[in-house]
């Protein structure tokens, strides 16, 4: 008996069964529909088999196409293949905000009763009751004294009882409103090409509603696009609004924006094409905002290959072998980048020499001018500085005296007979000390 059943029951689904999903996660389930003869009525009242897998209960609010039902029970004809139950048709949706969270759920809504009145051919629901069933899980947030909407009218909570697994309100008109707004939070203007993520809140008189849903409409999609999440793309210069409207509310909340031209940021090094791996230069980078340094840019450094030449965070070079190197500046906060390659070559040897106006010598109590040369091969440099180191004869460090003018050093020697025969040390070198010449002056007598 059970397998002729459980065979027959199985034919069936495959033959007749459809696909009922539940309200609250989508879960589907495989159902036999049989439609009650009620088309008289204002009720729209369904049965449904199905196995007794499937999860079904009583009290549970079920989708098929665009339609909902409440499933009033839970029945077993008498064997544990499968299960019926009632299922009635929503007629209304309740809509209630607690706690910030905003309900709307699919309920059915009957009895409503008294406080009926005309005025203009239109008849308005002003006071009365109302008998409102609902699926437990879905309106668990309220309690008696909760306020909601249905049926166009704001319903008080007197009484809440749970029967066969189903709610039951019992409720009254109140004359409590609430009102709703939603507002747009972005800036008033954006460049063409960005990407701004713009935000709504729904608020019930001062209450913010956290999920509240939004659909996102740009005024003129040639200047700007919006999906459903806020985020707007800009890709035209203008005036554009965008507004997000509260879906159960129907209402609606904007932004004007003004989308303008990009900014034109540049970096450009300042350097000369070509060094010597003596020269210590400073480079450059000048960073601009449209047309305009900025002085508040940060730049930072870096040498394509550290064995030719290396760079420090003020642009200051150091030049170690002859070849090529391109420097980088990057412009840190705007992520720009500018280069400036160079080719080094080998610098000539500095070379030094003193020259007297005769003879290297000088005589006790005589002055005598020496002068300085620089050469770099045979070109002689100008615009060093010469750095002199002058050693008398020991014993007679008083005796001998010098100042320097220029490129030349004047020696005076005392007219002291017992330094005859003495030599002075004249030392030269440049300031950065890279050559040395050194001149022995012999001290000689008058005669």
């Amino acid at each position: 008996m059970y397998n002729t059943l459980n065979s027959a029951f199985t034919d069936a689904l495959k033959r007749e069964g459809k696909v009922i999903t539940s309200y609250s996660d989508n879960t589907p389930y495989t159902v036999i529909f049989k439609r009650n003869s009620d088309t008289n009525q204002l009720q729209d009242k369904l049965t449904i088999f199905y196995p007794v897998s499937e999860g079904i209960h009583a009290g549970q609010l079920l989708t098929y196409g665009n339609k909902h039902f409440l499933t009033l029970n839970q029945e077993s004809p008498e064997n544990d293949i499968y299960y019926k139950s009632d299922l009635i048709e929503t007629n209304a949706i309740l809509h209630a905000i607690t706690n910030g969270t905003e309900i709307n759920v699919p309920v059915y809504a009957y009895d409503i009763t008294n406080g009926l009145t005309q005025n203009n051919n239109v008849i308005s629901l002003v006071s009365g009751d109302i008998h409102i069933i609902a699926e437990p899980s879905l309106i668990q947030s309220l309690a008696i004294d909760s306020t909601f909407d249905a049926v166009g009218r704001h319903w008080k909570i007197d009484n809440i009882i749970s029967k066969d697994n189903v709610k039951h309100l019992y409720c009254e008109v109140t004359q409590t409103t609430h009102t709703y707004t939603v507002s747009v939070t972005g800036n008033d203007a954006y460049h063409r090409g960005e990407s701004a993520q713009l935000t709504a809140t729904a608020k019930e008189d001062s209450t913010i509603i956290n999920n509240a849903s939004f659909v996102w409409t740009s005024s003129d999609t040639s200047l700007a696009t919006v999906d459903n999440t806020g985020l707007v793309q800009f890709v035209g210069d203008g005036n554009v609004t965008i507004t997000a409207t509260w879906t159960t509310q129907n209402v609606s909340g904007t932004k004007e924006i003004s989308i303008v031209e990009p900014d034109v940021y540049s970096l450009v090094v300042t350097a000369n094409d070509t060094y010597t791996t003596a020269d210590t230069p400073t480079l450059t980078a000048i960073a601009q905002k449209n047309g305009t340094t900025d002085s508040t840019a940060t730049i930072t450094w870096t040498s394509s290959d550290t064995t030719v030449a290396t760079i420090d965070s003020t642009g200051k070079v150091t030049f170690l072998i002859a070849g090529s190197v391109t420097f980088t500046a990057t412009w840190t906060e705007q992520n720009i980048t500018a280069t400036k390659t160079v080719t080094v070559t080998q610098a000539e040897n500095m070379t030094c020499t003193i020259t007297s106006p005769s003879a290297a010598t000088i005589k006790v109590g005589m002055s005598k001018t020496l002068t300085a040369h620089f050469w770099k091969g045979s070109t002689e440099q100008t615009g060093i500085t010469p750095v002199w180191t002058v050693i008398p004869p020991t014993g007679y460090e008083s005796n001998i005296t010098y100042t320097t003018s220029g490129m030349t050093i004047t020696l005076t020697a005392a007219n002291k007979t017992a330094m005859i025969g003495q030599y002075i040390n004249v030392t030269l070198a440049d300031s950065n000390h890279t050559c040395s010449a050194t001149l022995q002056v012999k001290i000689v007598s008058l005669i």
